[in-house]
């Protein structure tokens, strides 16, 4: 999987679970479809942040051990 669409890939699937959760509720389906689109933003966001911080601790373990 090439590295730009794996967070896209979990974005939406953070995504679809949040629009599925919310129509569970009496919940109008254009807030389900905002919070579910928010959710997406923060799940993409968020596996972004994961990878920058996983590259840099095996950057740091292999400078470390270059040493």
């Amino acid at each position: 999987m090439k590295k730009t669409f794996k967070p896209i890939l979990e974005g939406l699937a953070v995504g679809c679970v949040f629009v599925s959760i919310t129509m569970l509720f009496s919940i109008p389906m254009y807030m389900s479809l905002i919070i579910g689109a928010l959710a997406a933003l923060g799940g993409w966001h968020n596996s972004v942040k994961m990878d920058k911080a996983k590259a840099e601790k095996k950057a740091a373990k292999d400078d470390q051990s270059n040493a």
